[in-house]
């Protein structure tokens, strides 16, 4: 999925970061995260220049989500390697948001073959890319094993909570929550996940001069 749509944001001083969550020792979450199980599996994918940015959503979904995986990297051999374990590629799923917004169900499902995928209730994991559009670009092609999956699409209803490129685009939290709440997980956790990155990132940042 062509995932994070963001403008150009500070960079964590690594120095002065939480080993852990890697925020700004000021905004660690660490002991502030309420962790939740959750049925619908997820894989992250992020993309090893992400790790320190400010406004990084990735590892807070990831500390909430019991049932996730997050890997940091460009490339893994199949789709086995990069989960872990083993998985029917059939029944996982992988993030897109849609060109342009507009019109249309919120969250849409073809398989790999782009045929309409008639009953959410198979998808047992989302896999999202994590990375500004031209780094979540270069993590699809180099997986390729990321073809096999079905293709979930996005139309979200309500902007991010934080400035982006495209008025469609979301922050990887903000993704995972609205693929979840639609693939009928528990309907609590999209309100945890929004508010969480609300409360940790965004209104500490508020004031912040985003610059690369």
């Amino acid at each position: 999925m062509i995932q994070s749509m963001e403008i150009p944001q500070k960079k964590i001083d690594k120095k002065e970061a939480c080993p852990r969550c890697l925020r700004p020792l000021q905004q660690c979450f660490c002991d502030k995260v309420t962790p939740r199980g959750n049925t619908i599996k997820v894989l992250i994918l992020q993309h090893p220049q992400e790790q320190y940015k400010l406004l990084n959503s990735a590892l807070l979904a990831h500390t909430t989500l019991q049932n996730s995986v997050l890997r940091v990297g460009l490339s893994w051999r199949n789709f086995r390697h990069a989960l872990g374990e083993e998985a029917d590629p059939k029944t996982w799923g992988v993030l897109f948001l849609k060109p342009g917004g507009g019109a249309g169900k919120v969250v849409d499902i073809v398989d790999a073959k782009k045929r309409p995928v008639a009953s959410f209730a198979s998808i047992k994991g989302i896999v999202v890319i994590d990375g500004s559009w031209k780094q979540a670009k270069a993590l699809w092609w180099r997986n390729p094993w990321l073809l096999k999956l079905n293709r979930i699409t996005l139309n979200p209803r309500h902007p991010s909570l934080r400035a982006q490129v495209k008025p469609e685009g979301l922050s990887t939290i903000e993704s995972i929550a609205l693929a979840l709440e639609h693939l009928k997980e528990d309907a609590s956790i999209y309100s945890l996940l929004v508010r969480e990155y609300e409360d940790f990132i965004i209104k500490p940042n508020a004031n912040s001069r985003l610059v690369a």
